[in-house]
């Protein structure tokens, strides 16, 4: 490695002014208040405006005679479920699971219904209720905030863009068809990758369990599972003998398919109205009540691809980039280095508005997000301009741009048309311990000249 890779910042940076700063920029946003949770239940509001509408505009559509004004009322409620569903994860989801309303709930244990806390929201029973989508909460609470969280952009970090798609990187195919490849994934990525990748971070993260002791040995614990190796797997493992493996894999997907089946039923159950209704006699429907199942189904799916469009353009791109950093070392959490490369491997999108924040699902301040996982979405808001002038004010990398810019770098880093940047570290504490001792030795030298000159004038008067 050479030495403009070792050490970013040069000997004039300071890391704990760096450190003071953004620690009393976090004191200055001060703790939540009844406004926080005033606003998030608008947000829980608009997102069930949004899904229930839009379950009632496809029952709508699914009644009315083919047309250009059914296909219309058809596409808008599938956009208005994916929002929702979007909102779900990206906004509710995301900072309730964090523990960002937690303070909260023991300030002003009223201002709130006491499911939205960490280790009670959505999980079991209430997952139907709070949060349904392909990933198990708890598997994406293991992956996300432990893992992703403390080892960003490091080897170790399961969201490592450059890492998870190298076999994408390396294949020796034309461009445009690795390109096409992740236009793919744009629609379908949370059932094809996150959804298993998840949930083998939370196999491996019961070290006592059957399938942590007995991973293969032939799969490293840091490579991406995803869907296509549900068949590929076991197939694979018993062909080349290893039948332990075999079984391995075929527990391994079975469980997992548990885990997807609720979300398969919720994309299927706007079909069965039409038949439903029909059963019983009070199909009003200018259609026949299979066609009106077939079309349901049909907006369903495209609903749920358009979420994972939407969530993929605002999520997968926020530390991938060939301007971003990643790592072969780690660091000690909240210390300097660690909120340098919040900043060094996160990028922003366009912020400060409540339109704006809740298009982009409130993942538009990943890099104050990454230095204080555990606050609500105003919180962020209010950080967000005081971290942006204190990494000015030292001369630290600080990424902001629109969405879908990030999106096409994150692209050119997945195909192998541009590389993430290494470091060790952003800057050298021996260098800084050296220029502390100097300026200690100095400032000694100081005082002890001022001290001598002040009894020399007291031994001349």
């Amino acid at each position: 490695m050479c030495k403009s890779e070792k050490y970013i910042l040069d000997s004039s940076f300071d890391p704990d002014k760096f450190l003071a700063d953004i620690t009393a920029a976090k004191a200055a946003v001060g703790e939540a208040t009844e406004e926080d949770a005033t606003h998030m239940q608008r947000i829980v509001f608009i997102s069930q405006v949004l899904l229930y509408g839009g379950h009632a505009l496809l029952l709508v559509s699914a009644a009315m005679s083919w047309g250009a004004l059914t296909v219309a009322t058809c596409f808008v409620g599938a956009c208005m479920i994916s929002f929702a569903r979007c909102m779900k994860w990206a906004i509710i989801g995301h900072h309730v699971c964090h523990g960002g309303f937690d303070k909260l709930q023991k300030s002003h244990p009223n201002v709130l219904p006491s499911h939205y806390k960490r280790g009670v929201f959505a999980i079991g029973a209430r997952r139907f209720f709070d949060w349904l989508d392909w990933m198990l909460p708890q598997a994406w609470d293991v992956e996300h905030n432990k893992a992703h969280h403390y080892y960003l952009s490091e080897e170790k970090d399961p969201d490592l863009v450059e890492s998870n798609f190298e076999s994408v990187r390396v294949a020796a195919l034309p461009k445009a068809l690795k390109y096409m490849n992740m236009i793919v994934w744009l629609f379908i990525w949370k059932l094809a990758y996150y959804s298993p990748n998840t949930f083998k971070e939370l196999v491996l993260s019961k070290k006592e369990g059957w399938m942590a002791r007995n991973w293969p040995k032939g799969c490293k614990p840091t490579d991406p599972v995803i869907v296509l190796h549900a068949l590929r797997m076991p197939v694979e493992a018993l062909l080349t003998g290893r039948v332990q493996d075999s079984i391995f894999w075929l527990v391994f997907f079975a469980q997992w398919f548990g885990v997807i089946l609720p979300m398969m039923a919720s994309v299927a159950l706007p079909a069965a109205w039409p038949l439903v209704l029909a059963y019983v006699g009070h199909w009003p429907g200018a259609t026949s009540p299979r066609e009106a199942a077939v079309r349901l189904l049909a907006a369903s799916v495209v609903a749920d691809m358009l979420s994972n469009a939407h969530s993929f353009i605002i999520i997968t791109c926020n530390h991938s980039g060939g301007d971003l950093y990643r790592y072969s070392t780690s660091c000690k959490a909240f210390s300097a280095e660690f909120f340098l490369r919040c900043a060094y491997s996160s990028a922003n999108f366009e912020c400060g508005n409540d339109l704006v924040d809740i298009t982009y699902g409130w993942l538009n301040y990943q890099v104050e997000h990454h230095m204080y996982p555990d606050l609500t979405p105003l919180q962020y808001r209010k950080l967000q301009p005081l971290v942006k002038s204190i990494c000015e004010k030292h001369g630290v990398l600080y990424v902001q741009q629109n969405a879908l810019i990030r999106t096409w770098r994150m692209f050119e880093v997945a195909v192998g048309d541009a590389s993430m940047k290494r470091c060790t570290e952003h800057w050298c504490r021996h260098r800084h311990t050296t220029r502390r001792r100097n300026e200690t030795f100095q400032q000694w030298c100081m005082s002890a000249y001022q001290s001598d000159l002040a009894r020399s004038r007291i031994w001349n008067d």
